[in-house]
């Protein structure tokens, strides 16, 4: 099933009972992405005061966060921050465990990079149950750090019970550009 901007919805994939939100068809579409991106930086703009947009910096998961976020960055001319998977930070990486709705793994990101900054914008692809985001709030709040903005491209909504139940995202703005 096809939606606005490209985006397909396949079924069953990667496992049964899973709906999978393929971008693939957006980002060969170059007016969709373009869209897109724009939109993403007016939601930035749209929900972070200018004084708190501008001591901010961008932070995003790999690998289709990237996809977005680097964008989203060189427009608004904010530092980017990479959650990378394990063993790809090369100096001082500060390691922590994701856990979401497929499986646990360690992620990390540059040490030095995060203690630069203390408030993040964070930019994903898909919001499903939010497991990866809370994640990811949970390890900046470790070093005293803030997520003050999570904006996903879409969500799924039949996951929002789910998310509005996960205690760890309580008082977390989050924002859907589709």
């Amino acid at each position: 099933m096809s939606t606005d901007y490209g985006l397909t919805i396949v079924k069953d994939y990667p496992i049964k009972g899973v709906n999978f939100i393929d971008i693939n068809g957006m980002l060969a579409t170059p007016k969709h992405f373009t869209a897109v991106i724009e939109k993403f930086c007016e939601t930035v703009k749209n929900n972070l005061p200018a004084d708190k947009l501008a001591k901010a910096a961008i932070i995003t998961p790999e690998s289709r966060g990237f996809i977005f976020s680097a964008p989203v960055a060189d427009r608004l001319k904010l530092p980017l921050l990479l959650i990378r998977k394990n063993g790809k930070i090369p100096s001082n990486p500060y390691s922590f465990r994701i856990t979401n709705e497929y499986s646990t793994y360690n992620m990390e990101m540059d040490g030095d990079l995060l203690a630069k900054h203390d408030h993040f914008i964070y930019i994903d692809d898909i919001l499903a149950t939010g497991q990866t985001l809370a994640s990811v709030r949970e390890a900046l709040g470790k070093k005293g750090k803030e997520i003050v903005l999570a904006v996903h491209l879409t969500a799924v909504a039949a996951l929002k019970p789910v998310r509005d139940s996960n205690a760890d995202l309580k008082g977390l703005p989050t924002k859907e550009i589709i």
